[in-house]
């Protein structure tokens, strides 16, 4: 327990020295937050527009928040340390190259929750944004969320031999998921074949299951099945073929 303290410390450190992770994490949510709290302003925009947007905002900020963490960040941080022998080396060492997965995805998931706190204090104290209506359904949602993404970033890492192919792997699959899961625009905006198809990746049901919670209603089952099944398939998957070295 103690090496896994010390371990997490140290890449918690590791991970506020890198700019880019700063910025994007928890730069980023909070930067989002605030534009668009000044123009979601009872005065800047109509009742029914701003009701609307503040059920998809809040979402798309911590969806958008831990497709970063998850499939960018953390898989080109773990290749990176297999292509530069790291974890070999911790192979030999009574610590061992798995306290650095766990640490990362208890960094990962922390940073996670830090960023739904951020959010959700800030929009409701700074901007007077209402609190979800569900909050057991955010509970939920954010839960398996985190859980479909984190093992769906171990996957990318198990099966990238450098830190760039990771980050090639990560934009590959990021980008197009912005937009099928609606986070880079709402789904009522796509056409409706794309959105449906949307609902069954790991980001689009995230993304459902938080703005349903955001406006009063629990998650769709469907939606948390989604997550469960990513989770349990991409992180069985990530176990089986994470090689250290």
């Amino acid at each position: 327990m103690r090496a896994l303290r010390h371990m997490t410390l140290t890449e918690f450190k590791l991970f506020l020295r890198a700019p880019e992770s700063v910025f994007f994490v928890p730069g980023l949510p909070l930067l989002l937050v605030v534009v668009f709290g000044v123009i979601l302003d009872p005065g800047g925009a109509p009742d029914r527009l701003r009701d609307s947007l503040l059920a998809y905002f809040p979402a798309m900020v911590m969806v958008l928040t831990l497709a970063i963490l998850t499939i960018l960040i953390m898989p080109s941080t773990l290749a990176g340390y297999r292509e530069k022998g790291i974890l070999r080396r911790l192979a030999t060492t009574p610590a061992g190259p798995g306290l650095v997965l766990v640490a990362q995805t208890l960094i990962s998931a922390a940073m996670a929750v830090a960023t739904l706190l951020l959010i959700t204090v800030t929009g409701t104290l700074v901007f007077g944004w209402s609190a979800p209506g569900d909050l057991a359904g955010v509970a939920v949602a954010f839960v398996l969320g985190v859980a479909a993404l984190l093992a769906l970033g171990l996957f990318i890492a198990s099966i990238s031999v450098t830190g760039g192919m990771a980050t090639g792997i990560g934009l590959f699959a990021f980008f197009p998921s912005l937009f099928l899961s609606g986070v880079a625009m709402p789904a009522e905006s796509l056409p409706p074949g794309l959105a449906r198809v949307g609902e069954y990746t790991p980001l689009g049901a995230a993304m459902r299951g938080l703005r349903d919670s955001r406006s009063g209603s629990f998650p769709e089952t469907s939606h948390l099945l989604v997550l469960a099944v990513f989770a349990l398939v991409f992180g069985a998957a990530a176990v089986k073929l994470f090689r250290w070295e």
